[in-house]
């Protein structure tokens, strides 16, 4: 019976990562979120001023929908069946129906909003606008502006922990965590970060806020309940775009600067692996039905899909230690003719040596 595997022997594991397929999406594609049920993932194209709907089974396009301009992060509303872009260039979000890919509504925010949260209990979508410092507050319901929540400049990337009702919104140019009540929309607080916070994610599992900060390379751990700083871990060139899985265990993040995912053993607090994807990675997303990593390549205009990118890469291909060194002078005499065969007709491609049956 065929079974369309590869031939190998029958106890052979693979224990890699495979890169499936790179997705040419549009130009710019920055952040990307995944409607398991509907097999989609929908991407905000920065530059192609879009969202971009794509088909996970046949990994392909559906539809684009234009928004604003320069549309950087995208959130879905999976009780409403509702996107929200946050328009940069636009200081709008815009409302998209997550379907058809209609456009429903265009919503005036603050200067340059170039990161969003969203608390679906609460019916909440938050921006963070990077040149007022401040964070609006929008009902998802209704599409329109609640309240202003002051943070600090470069407001920006924001995270929720639904289980507090309580936001975090990454600083850029602040070196800062602006904290405050998801639901009352006051204030908190504020916890010191190193420079270039670009990007916030909670993960409900440990109890830890993430912080990737892509000036210095790392990513910052926060305790969720005191907001106490537990400490760095390394990574690579600009940090930008992060996601954890759902069990806590993995923390990929997406390094602009490198073209790679580092993927973060949260249990031993150690960098497992790196995946190599496209030009410019800027965030990512994990298939909950695949376990499948998406990965958007602002550099490349792709989206690529990695298969269980909890394991390493294939290991190298081993080679002899004397492979691409100089032959060492020999002098053997052929077995058929008797004549003595030296290294210079093997250089001048005079002769061909058996090896095996020769040495």
């Amino acid at each position: 019976m065929e079974t369309g595997e590869p031939p190998g022997g029958a106890c052979e594991v693979d224990l890699a990562h495979r890169v499936l397929a790179h997705i040419p999406i549009g130009r710019g594609p920055e952040a990307v979120v995944v409607d398991a049920a509907a097999r989609r993932a929908f991407v905000a194209c920065s530059r192609s001023n879009a969202v971009v709907a794509v088909d996970l089974d046949r990994r392909r396009t559906e539809w684009r929908s234009p928004v604003g301009r320069e549309p950087i992060p995208v959130v879905i509303d999976l009780p409403a069946r509702r996107l929200f872009t946050a328009d940069a260039r636009s200081d709008t979000v815009t409302v998209v129906d997550a379907d058809s890919g209609t456009r429903l509504a265009q919503v005036p925010v603050g200067a340059y909003p170039a990161g969003l949260g969203h608390h679906p209990g609460l019916r909440r979508v938050f921006s963070g606008d990077t040149a007022a410092g401040t964070v609006t507050a929008l009902d998802a319901d209704h599409a329109r502006v609640i309240r202003t929540v002051p943070a600090e400049l470069g407001a920006g990337s924001i995270a929720v922990d639904t289980s507090r009702d309580r936001a975090y919104c990454a600083n850029f140019m602040s070196a800062s965590v602006t904290v405050f009540d998801a639901a009352t929309l006051r204030p908190l607080g504020r916890i010191a970060v190193p420079e270039g916070p670009c990007k916030v994610v909670v993960d409900p599992v440990s109890d830890r806020l993430y912080v990737a900060g892509s000036l210095h390379g790392t990513i910052t751990r926060i305790c969720l309940r005191t907001g106490a700083n537990l400490g760095e871990l390394v990574v690579e060139r600009a940090p930008v775009g992060m996601c954890v899985s759902p069990d806590g265990r993995w923390l990929y993040v997406c390094n602009r600067g490198a073209g790679t995912v580092s993927v973060l053993d949260t249990l031993r607090g150690t960098e497992s692996h790196r995946i190599t994807v496209g030009d410019g990675p800027g965030d990512c997303a994990l298939d909950p039905v695949t376990g499948r990593l998406l990965v958007s390549n602002a550099g490349s205009g792709t989206l690529t899909i990695v298969d269980r990118p909890w394991l390493p890469g294939p290991p190298a291909r081993a080679f002899h230690p004397v492979v691409g060194h100089p032959l060492p002078e020999f002098a053997l005499p052929d077995l058929r003719t008797g004549r003595i065969r030296t290294t210079r007709e093997w250089a001048e491609k005079k002769y061909v040596i058996n090896f095996f049956a020769s040495w």
